[in-house]
């Protein structure tokens, strides 16, 4: 008896215009959680837009079965690469992956791409975080920050601010290990950056932590830091308006939503992936 797919014609099948067949690549986006990502069905558009036959799925992973999975993973041939979110950023940075310039620098990785036997790891979150700003009408030369976190995402966006001209950033963390060496590394290189004081204005104001994704989570940022006519930026994609954005928009700051950053990284995730998938 043939079975479905010798039954089949050789042509792919199309749901709402995209292709899956036995030829696609697939991408994995793992995090814990991962329901709240956005970039599944807009990447995978994208690449196949650009004639590329792959997607992306999401992958809810332990911390702990990150790296055997990236392991595993080398040995299914049609997984050309993953995307990385919270809270695994750090994770993957510090296993034995080849990393390029961004990743190195910020000790985060959140795309990684096969290359031969082995994965190869990047860091976009920082350059897709500053092309939002822009893109909302904020220009960092000049400007001085808070940021609130000193994750993955924290990391990234500190050195892409800093890249981008900001005159100094400020950091606060929960964990004031890394909070001290995310500033150590900042200077380092020559920036000006120090420990946030919320008392203190400034320019700009983000929050790269995870706090705002889930309900009763405490404010990532003090009300009394927020002040009309800042911008305040979220990391986080859902909810849209976060609570910390609500609240900043009551007081008469500019908001920038966690989206634009994603949006913003789309072709760059494309470009890097596609090396992989050609």
């Amino acid at each position: 008896m043939p079975m479905p797919d010798d039954i089949l014609p050789d042509t792919a099948l199309d749901w709402s215009g995209l292709k899956l067949d036995g030829r696609t690549a697939v991408l994995g986006i793992i995090g814990d959680p991962v329901a709240q990502v956005k970039a599944p069905l807009p990447l995978t558009r994208l690449l196949q837009r650009r004639g590329i036959n792959a997607v992306l799925v999401p992958l809810h992973v332990r911390a702990a079965d990150v790296a055997p999975l990236l392991q595993t993973l080398l040995a299914v041939r049609n997984v050309a690469g993953v995307v990385v979110t919270v809270p695994h950023k750090q994770l993957v940075a510090g296993l034995p992956i080849e990393t390029l310039r961004a990743a190195r620098e910020a000790r985060a990785v959140n795309v990684v791409r096969r290359k031969g036997d082995a994965w190869q790891g990047d860091l976009l979150d920082g350059a897709g975080f500053v092309s939002g700003l822009v893109r909302n009408g904020f220009d960092v030369n000049g400007r001085s920050v808070g940021l609130a976190g000193a994750g993955g995402a924290g990391n990234a966006i500190a050195f892409a601010l800093a890249a981008a001209g900001a005159a100094r950033i400020d950091v606060r963390d929960a964990d004031d290990a890394k909070r001290a060496d995310l500033v150590d590394r900042l200077r380092a290189l020559g920036h000006a950056a120090g420990d946030w004081d919320a008392a203190s204005p400034r320019d700009l104001l983000v929050n790269a932590t995870p706090a705002g994704m889930r309900d009763g989570d405490p404010l990532p940022i003090a009300p009394s830091a927020i002040r009309a006519g800042q911008t305040v930026a979220d990391v986080i994609m859902e909810p849209h308006t976060t609570p910390l954005l609500a609240l900043a928009q009551r007081q008469g700051a500019r908001i920038v939503h966690g989206r634009h950053m994603m949006d913003e990284q789309l072709e760059r995730m494309a470009d890097f992936f596609a090396e992989a998938l050609q």
